[in-house]
């Protein structure tokens, strides 16, 4: 996935549906936000959303090499499926009225073209809601819940060696015998040098 151009952190996926639930819901900057970042719920009647990865697993994790004008860079690939939960609540009832838009953002014509751009996608939608409320206590606070899958690629490609050369690229061999083994130079030596 590619990093945040506002702010250069890597965009996840729940970074990603924050940004699709607040353009096609029309949620204000404050109103939606990254789950676990101790937030609390204002108290008033507007409608809030909490998006974040609930657990992930593995596909795939790929390393490779490739030399560079400078030396080497290796590319770091995996590929995941994340659970993301979207948590809508309010102090109203806007929470039970408007949850299926979260569903319907999910999988509108900007939902694609973010998955497209992202390179990342948005599984079959769960068919339900959860009903949620009683985290809350009784602070009746409506809230629902729906986890939905996501499969991601993360890619990171970095430079291993410097302009000072702290690498190999040139390979020394010998052949000795019983003789000079023993000394500091053998019968053959040669050095092999990576073109």
């Amino acid at each position: 996935m590619k990093n945040d151009p506002t702010d250069g952190k890597p965009l996840t996926a729940a970074r990603i549906i924050t940004i699709l639930l607040k353009q096609e819901m029309a949620m204000p900057d404050d109103s939606i936000w990254l789950a676990n970042q101790n937030r609390k719920i204002p108290n008033d009647d507007r409608l809030y959303i909490s998006v974040g990865m609930v657990d992930s697993q593995v596909i795939g994790n790929v390393n490779r090499t490739a030399p560079t004008v400078g030396g080497m860079s290796e590319t770091q690939e995996i590929v995941m499926r994340e659970n993301i939960q979207i948590d809508i609540f309010s102090r109203s009832n806007d929470a039970e009225f408007r949850r299926w838009e979260v569903v319907a953002a999910l999988k509108s014509i900007y939902a694609t073209q973010l998955q497209e751009e992202n390179e990342f996608r948005i599984f079959q939608i769960p068919t339900s809601f959860i009903n949620s409320s009683s985290a809350e206590g009784g602070s009746n606070i409506n809230r629902f819940s729906v986890i939905v899958a996501t499969h991601v690629w993360y890619k990171k490609t970095k430079t291993l060696a410097t302009p000072s050369g702290d690498y190999y690229d040139e390979f020394g061999a010998r052949v000795d015998d019983a003789v000079s083994i023993e000394t500091a130079t053998g019968i053959i030596e040669l050095t092999l040098t990576e073109a």
